[in-house]
């Protein structure tokens, strides 16, 4: 994984993306980084125990302090048209607070903080977390592909640093998850850019060779 980077991981409902971002979080907490990440679709402490499930065992980083997770699950506080608008604008103005303390910034998933948001919302956050990844920072972003316009894609396929294409697929009677790295700077010209795997309950993250795959 290039360092600093924006990088980008794609893919349907149920694709594997929170997971993959999860690996990410674990590797870079594991190489003595610190973590901050946004969390749209669980809470806190649903964040940590799905970790826990993929089999990453964050809670010594969490309670020291190298890991911050914040939820978009508020509770009593009523969604409307600009609430999206509204933490977009939260979440950027942290990104930049902590900037001297954190190395390492994820949203899963991207979607919510843009519904609702004006298209120069989303290009000023953009153009801002360019700037962090010029100050060293490496950010993850993870989207919901049927949620967004074609214009929209063009622009953040454009300005990442990496983008990663997630899909189910069915091989030799499996369901396996297959990722495509669209985009990867920063690394040799050669290198496996599809790789499948599956998400075991016991042991996260099992890598698949394509030619057992589709055996």
């Amino acid at each position: 994984m290039p360092f600093p980077a924006l990088i980008v991981i794609e893919g349907g409902h149920g694709t594997g993306k929170t997971v993959v971002l999860q690996q990410f979080i674990y590797g870079a907490l594991k190489s003595g980084l610190k973590v901050i990440v946004v969390t749209t679709e669980t809470t806190t402490l649903g964040y940590l125990r799905a970790l826990k499930s993929a089999g990453f065992d964050v809670i010594n980083y969490f309670l020291k302090g190298y890991l911050k997770i914040y939820s978009t699950q508020i509770p009593r506080v009523k969604w409307v048209e600009t609430t999206g608008r509204d933490l977009l604008s939260l979440t950027l103005n942290h990104m930049v607070s902590t900037v001297e303390e954190y190395d390492v910034y994820a949203i899963d998933s991207f979607n919510i903080l843009i519904k609702g948001s004006k298209k120069e919302d989303i290009a000023n956050f953009l153009t801002i977390v360019k700037r962090l990844v010029d100050r060293g920072k490496l950010v993850f972003l993870t989207l919901h592909p049927e949620e967004l316009s074609e214009a929209f894609y063009s622009e953040i396929k454009a300005i990442a640093d990496g983008y990663i294409e997630l899909k189910n697929a069915e091989m030799g009677g499996r369901t396996l998850k297959v990722m495509n790295i669209v985009k990867l700077k920063g690394v040799p010209s050669v290198f496996e850019n599809t790789i499948t795997f599956e998400i075991d309950p016991a042991f996260g993250i099992k890598l698949v060779p394509m030619a057992l795959a589709k055996a």
